[in-house]
């Protein structure tokens, strides 16, 4: 293994943009397979309450015993192949550029020496974007992982899709370009908010750490802990709200139970109580830590291995 640390950052040119690209996708999705079980659990445990559940309420281990019990070991990774195929694109624009973006709001301070709110704007801005691109995909996952619960519950006979491809003609078909859409402004905003906390914790945290324990596994370690733990408190309500527009199915009047991120919080706070709004958070952050732990680590190691340097 390849000792953690700096080194010169040979990837600013477009072959260098391309190969932290790659990169990027390998380390995410390597992450988002191996956190993925417990990413449905949350979004199950967030869909609890809708106006179309009628079953047991659980909480996290229940849900996912549940999942395992009346769907199998391949309910857990329903919607899988859509998630990864979305973190390429979000995930790859996201971290690549975050660097840039930090270094346009720095001026002509030295990227190393950004102030916070350079850091939290960087990182709302790289999420926001990063998400507009692949808002379709995450349609597709949080529908994918809703099926199961309406089939469970006899809402559908069947899943409504079988798979990504399938997915993309269906809704094309169905509900056109704009159908890929439905709930992107909630997914923008929980994208932004995530970013905010995680890419502007870690990086803030990896260089209070540094000079601490040295670039190495403990420092990856303590900053990925540190940054899910505030994305999440950042983001919940907003995946909350995410979470039940894009999975949202018509009322018997033609209707949809919620017309935007602030009318389903509303509606939630009402029917639920406001703690309803952080629904998933510990699955949450038990997801994010150990998704940033492998995404950092491995990202690092490969930027290293490729010349790229450590991230800074």
């Amino acid at each position: 293994m390849a000792p953690m640390g700096g080194g010169a950052d040979t990837g600013s040119g477009l072959a260098g943009i391309a190969k932290k690209f790659c990169l990027t996708g390998a380390s995410s999705m390597l992450a988002e397979g191996a956190t993925f079980p417990i990413d449905i659990t949350k979004t199950r445990l967030q869909l609890q309450g809708q106006a179309d559940f009628t079953g047991t309420k659980f909480g996290f281990g229940g849900m996912m015993a549940n999942i395992l019990k009346t769907e199998g070991v391949v309910g857990l990774y329903a919607g899988v192949t859509p998630a990864i195929a979305r973190h390429i694109p979000y995930t790859g624009f996201r971290a690549i550029g975050y660097e840039y973006i930090r270094a346009f709001f720095c001026g002509d301070k030295p990227k190393d020496q950004a102030p916070l709110l350079a850091k939290m704007a960087a990182g709302m801005s790289a999420g926001a974007i990063g998400q507009a691109i692949a808002v379709p995909c995450d349609l597709i996952k949080v529908r994918m992982q809703s099926d199961g619960r309406l089939v469970a519950a006899k809402k559908l006979d069947k899943p409504r899709y079988t798979g990504l491809f399938d997915a993309f003609a269906k809704i094309q078909a169905a509900e056109g370009i704009g159908g890929f859409y439905a709930g992107c402004w909630p997914a923008i905003q929980r994208a932004a908010l995530v970013n905010l906390g995680e890419l502007t914790t870690y990086d803030t945290a990896k260089k209070a750490i540094v000079p601490i324990t040295g670039d190495n596994l403990l420092c990856h370690l303590s900053s990925a802990i540190c940054s899910g733990f505030v994305a999440s408190l950042c983001s919940t309500p907003a995946d909350v709200a995410k979470s039940r527009i894009m999975s949202q199915t018509k009322l018997p009047d033609g209707t949809f139970p919620y017309n935007g991120t602030l009318d389903c919080w509303k509606k939630v706070v009402a029917s639920e109580g406001p703690m309803a709004l952080y629904k998933g958070f510990i699955p949450g952050w038990l997801r994010l830590g150990p998704w940033q732990l492998v995404f950092w680590v491995s990202y690092e190691q490969l930027r290293i291995l490729t010349g790229i340097g450590g991230f800074k």
